[in-house]
């Protein structure tokens, strides 16, 4: 029989691979349209995660937006170690070091999902913009081999 400790991280594995799933078959059923999907989600999330921790998500520039919410993903909720942003003119990359999830996201991309719709700091993040009245396409790259994720968003 499992540890308890042992079962907390089959639930994760588990609730990861439910993701991935979900994830699958979206993206089979709608393909590119699946993206409609991104801001949905992140309204959730990002109500969610106020909600729990009892603040409000903003910033008065986006790169301060981003900073707030990579700290609150790693802090918060291990998402990362680590959360570093950059901006460079409209766009502005936030990178996780050890970030959760590497596999299951680079197994979505090896099985042909090729906008990465759901993943959580992608949605949080374009519906935070979105609050401060900016639009922004968005996009996750996976380091598997370094356990490193991207995630971009273009403002538009």
């Amino acid at each position: 029989m499992a540890t308890e400790q042992e079962k907390t991280t089959h639930l994760a594995r588990m609730l990861g691979l439910a993701n991935v799933g979900m994830t699958l078959g979206i993206w089979e059923l709608v393909e590119e349209s699946a993206t409609t999907l991104t801001p949905i989600i992140g309204t959730q999330l990002i109500g969610e995660i106020e909600k729990q921790l009892g603040l409000e998500i903003a910033g008065e520039k986006p790169e301060d937006l981003f900073v707030e919410l990579g700290r609150i993903f790693v802090d918060e909720y291990g998402f990362g170690s680590e959360a570093k942003v950059v901006s460079a003119d409209k766009t502005i990359r936030v990178t996780f070091k050890n970030a959760v999830g590497s596999p299951e996201f680079a197994m979505l991309k090896e099985r042909g999902v090729e906008k990465l719709f759901s993943h959580p700091f992608l949605c949080t993040g374009v519906a935070a913009l979105s609050r401060m009245g900016l639009k922004a396409r968005g996009n996750v790259e996976i380091e598997k081999a370094t356990n490193t994720q991207t995630i971009s968003f273009e403002l538009l």
